[in-house]
């Protein structure tokens, strides 16, 4: 457990939301590559991209781990590093 306010939760919340969509397709193109049978899609749509995310890590504790490790390890990580660079670091 992370100690945080209620303000930067609701960041990574609002940037887990955002971010859903990709974090899922990375995970689709994961399991098309490695996995000799994929997930199969359900024959419901889902209600959420954090939803369908769950048919492939599940829901135990650690389920963000579980999507974050194969996704950096896939170099299918988008960075932010640029952000943090300044004009002035650039000099």
């Amino acid at each position: 457990m992370v100690a945080a306010d209620d303000a930067t939760l609701q960041r990574w919340k609002n940037w887990f939301q955002e971010q859903s969509a990709y974090l899922l397709g990375a995970l689709r193109s994961i399991a098309i590559r490695f996995r000799p049978n994929p997930v199969e899609k359900l024959s419901v749509p889902s209600q959420s991209a954090h939803h369908c995310i769950g048919h492939y890590v599940g829901d135990a504790p650690g389920w963000l781990a579980r999507i974050v490790r194969p996704v950096v390890n896939s170099n299918l990580w988008v960075h932010t590093r640029s952000a943090f660079l300044s004009t002035l670091a650039l000099r």
